[in-house]
């Protein structure tokens, strides 16, 4: 009797998957200074991976210090 509501169970619910949603900062060069924020340190750009496939936005954060 388990292993027909196994096999029901198989048809109906879809096996779930280990690809994990996440996101990351990603730096865009070394260490410098930055003149538009007048100090040291490195442009990043945020980064995602959703469903096995990445992409990345524009380097617009700044983080100070290297």
């Amino acid at each position: 009797m388990n292993t027909l509501m196994d096999k029901v169970l198989d048809r109906l619910v879809p096996k779930a998957t280990a690809s994990a949603d996440t996101s990351f900062y990603k730096y865009c060069g070394g260490c410098g200074y930055i003149e538009i924020f007048d100090a040291v340190g490195r442009l990043k750009r945020l980064c995602h991976v959703v469903g096995g496939t990445s992409s990345c936005g524009p380097c617009n954060t700044f983080d100070i210090g290297c």
